[in-house]
């Protein structure tokens, strides 16, 4: 279990995609090998969803309206601040919010891709893929298509990409797959240990690469590696690390070294990425150039096969000139942006704009107002403030609108609910969620950069239900139910029961300010209803170590009974959203983890619970999963195994000439980039 704000792990198929909660550590950021909401992708039977339209005609009416001039390039910046987890190439292939435009989103495509709701839809499929027999293999029908580079989709290209993203470091594609089968040159089956509709919504959003690039960039991987072993390499890395290790670090020793591999490799690893405030960081491009490339070479000349191949593909070039079946295809880069341009052959139709440029923004905004870039897709709020609150402030009377959504995540009063623990009771746990006030402590606690979470689903994807309870502060409601359940006032005004008072430790991480103030301030408004709450901030590593079986505090050998953190997820897959919740990932002595990434380390058991969860999962019924996953937030709620808290937001600046070809953009949705290829920019608009 880690924290939802990390950077990446074991979290499937978007190069966008929220990792799976692994804290602030630095964690290596998937590559586009692993993609998801192709572009363009047209929604299919989705509730809710009209059909898009086609794009105007070229003959118009006397009596219509004109029809708008575009411009020829859509710009969009990423985030340039000094010690950013990702250098420009990666900031341009990948950003770290499943709905923002990125390299990945505009090249690749998939079987699948996903609709502003994160519904998935067939993409590279020729329909929808057809469960066959007990449900246990799912057949995949391709479309006829080519690649950007002109060669044929085949289905081996499908079994191989499967194939190799299984062994590449990092990447998750789902824990039921076995096999992939060809079937015929435009059929591929999918082979599963078990009937798992999740399969559908993750595994097959996954971006289809060429065979034939990939095993030619390889092999020219192997010549420009020739003469190097994987001890040597792994030297050179390991004394990288070291001397960033030490106090003050020593960076420079191994700079050569490394750059001569990286320039072997042809890696666009730009020393201007690390010198955006003019000043180079060598610490940050070598440790870069080991933990992204140097270790992958010598992981890789360590092995044979696909495995080597696998172990290499950072250090591809097909990754860093990626060649997918997109809208766009990869033109160019350097230090100042990456471009891609419309493709003709795209099976949707050619691209409304031409060209797409992603570059590195200035940061303060200047940009945006003189028309350089179309999109800002700043991140969090700490790079919001960089513009400062004049700037929000004005940004509308310049033509600029801020999309403001949530992330697919929360932070969560996260409760030990076994049987001899102090909140086993859902009394208590209901009792808790009456005494605070979750909005204005929400917005007291992230100074307005959080949105209140009462559930474990991202607002306004497909599966999440908006009828959940979002109860008011009742602290008169609140003390009944305690009271209901045995306990008595003290003479400290705190309860007590059988001798044991109602107080808790709540362990929190000490490194982040909201989390420990917002444990203050719940442990403030429970005490008006005689719960004696108090935090305890600790480090990352205690933590960690928090989630093992048996759950220690921090530095101590009691139980825990709370702790806040939260969760990272994946927006389209309600089933990974909900592990945390059902029996079958309870952890215990046999098995101190869990069984699944995200275990139930809090020891909750409901029966109702899981047949709702293992019937979702039983049927590829959309409509059917919908309803079941609902009822499944529904007994959540009812249950409050966890009390939710709030979903960090994330903030993307956009300019009002900024549209698409079948009306204005719709910042609201939570995947409001899904169709890059009916993007454009109205010139003559603010």
């Amino acid at each position: 279990m880690r924290s939802a704000t990390s950077a990446r792990c074991l979290v499937p198929l978007l190069v966008t995609m929220l990792a799976a909660g692994c804290g602030t550590s630095s964690t290596p950021v998937p590559s586009p090998l692993v993609s998801g909401a192709p572009a363009g992708t047209a929604p299919a039977a989705t509730a809710g969803l009209a059909e898009p339209t086609a794009p105007p005609s070229a003959t118009v009416a006397p009596s219509a309206a004109p029809t708008p001039a575009y411009a020829d390039t859509l710009r969009i910046g990423w985030d340039p601040s000094p010690g950013s987890a990702l250098y420009g190439f990666r900031a341009a292939l990948e950003y770290s919010d499943p709905h923002q435009l990125n390299l990945g989103t505009v090249v690749f495509g998939g079987l699948y891709g996903y609709d502003a709701t994160f519904q998935a839809v067939p993409d590279l499929a020729d329909g929808p893929c057809v469960p066959q027999g007990d449900g246990t293999v799912i057949r995949c029908r391709l479309i006829e298509t080519t690649f950007h580079d002109g060669t044929p989709v085949t289905a081996d290209d499908v079994a191989y990409t499967y194939r190799l993203i299984l062994q590449v470091p990092g990447f998750y594609v789902s824990p039921v797959l076995e096999a992939v089968q060809v079937v015929d040159p435009r059929t591929v089956d999918f082979v599963l240990a078990s009937v798992d509709s999740s399969f559908m919504s993750t595994g097959l959003a996954t971006a289809i690469l060429p065979r034939h690039a990939v095993e030619d960039a390889y092999a020219a991987f192997t010549t420009a590696m020739k003469g190097h072993t994987a001890a040597d390499v792994t030297k050179l890395a390991d004394a990288i690390d070291a001397g960033i290790g030490k106090d003050p670090p020593v960076c420079t020793a191994h700079l050569d070294e490394a750059a001569s591999l990286i320039a072997r490799l042809g890696v666009p690893l730009y020393r201007e990425d690390f010198s955006r405030d003019g000043t180079f960081d060598t610490c940050g491009w070598v440790g870069t150039a080991s933990r992204w490339y140097i270790r992958a070479v010598a992981d890789s000349l360590g092995k044979t096969g696909l495995a080597a191949v696998a172990a290499a593909y950072f250090g591809l070039r097909v990754d860093w000139e990626p060649i997918g079946t997109g809208p766009y295809r990869f033109v160019s880069q350097d230090a100042d942006g990456i471009r891609v341009e419309a493709w003709p052959g795209y099976h949707r139709g050619m691209a409304a704009t031409r060209f797409i440029d992603f570059m590195p923004a200035k940061g303060d905004g200047s940009d945006l107002l003189d028309g350089g870039l179309d999109i800002y897709q700043v991140g969090d709020v700490v790079s919001l403030t960089s513009l400062g609150p004049a700037f929000q402030a004005t940004a509308a009377s310049h033509g600029l609108r801020i999309a403001t959504l949530p992330q697919p995540g929360y932070y969560a009063l996260q409760y030990n609910v076994r049987p001899d623990r102090l909140f086993a009771d859902v009394h208590l746990r209901r009792a808790l969620q009456l005494c605070i006030d979750l909005p204005r402590i929400v917005d007291a606690a992230t100074g307005g950069a959080g949105t209140p979470a009462y559930g474990p689903l991202m607002p306004g994807t497909w599966a999440h239900d908006p009828t959940v309870p979002k109860p008011a502060r009742d602290v008169a409601a609140a003390r009944a139910l305690v009271e209901n359940a045995g306990w008595s006032p003290g003479t400290d005004g705190i309860y007590a029961k059988d001798g044991t008072r109602l107080a808790a430790e709540i362990p929190v991480r000490g490194d982040a300010p909201d989390r420990v103030k917002m444990t203050d301030l719940i442990a403030s408004q429970a005490r008006d209803c005689g719960m004696d709450l108090r935090s305890r901030p600790v480090s990352w590593d205690q933590v960690d170590g928090l989630f093992q079986y048996p759950h220690l505090i921090p530095g101590t050998k009691a139980p825990v009974d709370l702790y806040l953190g939260g969760w990272s997820l994946f927006p389209g897959d309600p089933d990974y959203a909900l592990q945390s919740f059902v029996s079958t990932y309870i952890t215990d002595a046999d098995h101190p983890d869990g069984n699944g990434d995200r275990p139930d380390w809090s020891g909750f058991s409901d029966p109702a619970l899981d047949t709702l969860v293992e019937q979702a999962k039983a049927t590829y019924d959309q409509a059917e999963r919908t309803r079941l996953y609902r009822r499944a937030q529904q007994e959540i709620a009812a249950q409050q195994p966890y009390l939710f808290l709030w979903a960090s937001n994330t903030y993307d600046v956009v300019r009002s000439a900024v549209a698409t070809v079948d009306g204005p953009l719709d910042l609201t949705v939570p995947n409001w980039g899904w169709q890059p290829g009916r993007m454009v920019v109205e010139e003559g608009a603010q």
